[in-house]
């Protein structure tokens, strides 16, 4: 697999930063604890959007972890340059959040509802059960404000997705135009 990837250095590149995105978004999708933090420091943020350093660094550790698993040469993972492809990413969905608010994508209490209900791992024999979705929130250390928040934005990402295009050149080029007319600052010092 590296030799064909060394060999197709677009397919390389295109592969990775797919993956990277569906990594990043699965890890703030669970939202792994509580997104603002008086002590967190910001590391971006783009428009009103504000990115932790804390909601960063649980991001980074998780795709250096799997791609740990992939790599298991030291120099193959510091040539991904993760730190730049983490904040990056994160960049490129707040850009999406952001655009999707602006052009009035919205996610239903019903749609939000029928996400959490049809979700097979809330599930006991088949049928939702409250007490397991709370035991499973729970498990993950996140509240269900935190979880429904997360699962919003995701499905809020996954409507622009589909309005976009399916190729992640076209979500990606859609991406970097709405870039150039947003305020975007980042603390690279906090990376």
């Amino acid at each position: 697999m590296l030799k064909l990837m060394r060999s197709h250095k677009f397919f390389t590149v295109f592969l990775l930063s797919a993956v990277t995105i569906m990594i990043i978004i699965t890890f703030v999708f669970w939202g792994i604890g509580p997104k603002e933090n008086p002590s967190n420091k910001i590391v971006a943020q783009v428009k009103n959007k504000k990115i932790a350093q804390q909601e960063y660094w649980r991001v980074h550790d998780n795709v250096e972890r799997y791609y740990r698993e992939i790599f298991k040469n030291e120099g193959d993972i510091k040539r991904l340059n993760l730190k730049e492809k983490v904040i990056n990413d994160l960049i490129d969905r707040e850009v999406l959040i952001i655009a999707a608010e602006d052009i009035g994508i919205r996610v239903t209490d019903k749609e939000l509802q029928e996400a959490i209900v049809s979700n097979p791992l809330f599930h006991r024999n088949g049928v939702f059960g409250r007490d397991v979705y709370l035991r499973a929130l729970k498990l993950y250390r996140v509240t269900p404000k935190e979880y429904e928040s997360a699962l919003k934005n995701e499905m809020v990402l996954n409507k622009m997705h589909r309005l976009i295009g399916e190729s992640g050149l076209d979500i990606k080029a859609y991406i970097e135009g709405l870039k150039r007319q947003m305020k975007i600052t980042v603390n690279r010092e906090l990376l």
